[in-house]
């Protein structure tokens, strides 16, 4: 019970920083909860990204930009890429480390709901979704409390988006500028006024003053985060300082 206490202001906190609500809001200490959604996180993305034998560019750039939103610091973006690391053996168990995941936060929650996409996500850096990467995640799916009808609405919906916004993640750099909506070779000051400008157009905070839909307020909220995205791999790619 106190232990659930303890960690709710950092389930809310990380929820409104993946979810594009709140990307730069603090993030208190989640205490183990925090240190097992780290692992499963990053365990799981360094898992799916070796699975074809191969982990590119795209999919470290890919989490390096999810160690971003998540608020991580130096010490723990140290910690993160070595469960990266571990979660690419063979022998290291993800499956469990989700399970003890579920232990920490509710089946079928906002939090499980945007861990389950931040995984889908990632097995589309390379282009399509693999066997092996849907059924690894269709298992992960059925841990956090979604049937298979739920996943494939997922995948759909997550790739839907990726074709239509302009965010092919087969070209993962060109495709953040153009979710930019800036040229490959635009200033470094142009991509920090382009990603103000767009953040001041599309974040939920503003957006919700206007009285829009709920489904509206959503879409917000996923056009917000594929801009932090974007934005945060045309840094992380030329090593501009966020």
């Amino acid at each position: 019970m106190l232990a659930g206490l303890f960690d709710r202001p950092y389930k809310k906190a990380i929820t409104a920083r993946l979810n594009g609500s709140s990307p730069h809001r603090q993030v208190p200490d989640g205490g183990r909860t925090e240190q097992i959604f780290i692992v499963a996180m990053f365990a799981l993305m360094g898992r799916i990204a070796k699975l074809d034998g191969r982990v590119t560019q795209g999919e470290v750039s890919y989490a390096s930009t999810t160690m971003t939103l998540m608020g991580l610091g130096a010490h723990q973006r140290r910690e993160a890429i070595n469960y990266f690391e571990q979660g690419k053996l063979p022998n290291t168990d993800v499956i469990q480390c989700v399970f003890l995941l579920m232990k920490k936060i509710r089946p079928r929650s906002a939090l499980a709901s945007l861990f389950l996409k931040i995984q889908i996500r990632n097995s589309f850096v390379k282009g399509d979704m693999r066997l092996k990467e849907k059924v690894l995640l269709r298992d992960i799916a059925d841990i956090l409390g979604y049937d298979k009808r739920e996943f494939l609405n997922f995948c759909g919906e997550l790739q839907g988006r990726i074709d239509t916004k302009g965010f092919r993640v087969r070209n993962f750099p060109n495709n953040a500028y153009q979710v930019l909506q800036l040229e490959p070779g635009a200033a470094d000051g142009e991509i920090r006024r382009a990603y103000l400008r767009l953040m001041s157009r599309y974040h939920p905070d503003k957006l919700v003053r206007d009285d829009l839909s709920e489904d509206s307020l959503k879409q917000a909220q996923e056009k917000s985060m594929a801009i932090r995205t974007a934005y945060e791999t045309v840094c992380g790619f030329r090593k501009i300082k966020v």
